[in-house]
């Protein structure tokens, strides 16, 4: 009876073991997901305020 009750409790503990393998994967993704679009997000508002940089260029011309 003992046995039986220590190999399921090992199968439990196997799986969880797998599944915290599973999600420990999923959250280095999750962080390279992360920091890529961090970068992106930053690129991006590089970019605009590149564009608002030439807005205000151009509106400062038009009042000379």
């Amino acid at each position: 009876m003992q046995s039986g009750l220590f190999t399921e409790l090992e199968k439990k503990i196997e799986g969880l073991i797998e599944e915290v393998e599973l999600l420990r994967l999923e959250v280095s993704e999750l962080r390279e997901s992360k920091t890529t679009l961090e970068a992106e997000r930053e690129s991006t508002e590089q970019s605009l305020q590149r564009l608002l940089g030439k807005f205000d260029r151009l509106r400062e011309s038009e009042n000379l």
